[in-house]
Parts: structure tokens; sequence; C-alpha cells
């Protein structure tokens, strides 16, 4: 079985998320992401997480919420680049029906 990570191993985790995101990695993200939620689990459940201060979780709470916001702004992103994709791919129809007709 393996062992339960530690606190730092959670941030380092959080600050690979957040690397991968700038780098526009999202299926890095996806597969990080899944695994950081498997070892906050374990390490709530192991004796490093019953041990761990108040201050120490909620630091990780903190950075947790952090990388929630840049995966919004992210999304937010990705959503009107998506949409301005679309605008433009109906001017360019529109365009050709006209020239084309």
């Amino acid at each position: 079985m393996n062992a339960a990570p530690a606190l730092d191993d959670l941030f380092a985790q959080l600050d690979a998320m957040q690397h991968a995101l700038h780098a526009g990695e999202l299926e890095d993200v996806e597969r990080l992401l899944n695994r950081h939620d498997h070892d906050v689990r374990a390490f709530l459940h192991a004796d490093g997480g019953r041990a761990a201060g108040c201050d120490d979780l909620a630091s990780l709470l903190r950075a947790q919420l952090e990388l929630q916001k840049t995966m919004r702004d992210a999304r937010e992103q990705a959503r009107i680049r998506m949409h301005a994709s679309q605008r433009a791919d109906r001017a360019a129809r529109a365009y050709l029906s006209v020239v084309e007709g």
C-alpha cells in the first residue's frame, strides 16, 4: 500500500497544476487534479492529516481556492475565445455566401 502524501506534497501538486494551467496543458491539469483529490483524502485519513494543525489545513484550503479561481478565469478566457471564433466563422461564411452567391 502506498504511503499517504505529506502536506508539502499536496502543496507541490497545487503548484504543478498552476504551472500546467499557465502552460495551457489542460489534460495534465485534469490528471493532476484527480490525483490531488485522491491524495488529499488519503492525507486527511492518515496520521499526518490528523496531526496537521488548523493553520496548515487552512493554508492548503486557501491554495486550493486560489487554484479554483485560476481555473475559472482560464475557463472564462477559453469561453471568450470560443465565442470570438464562432463569430469570425459566421462572418466568414456570410461573406462567402455573398461573394459566391
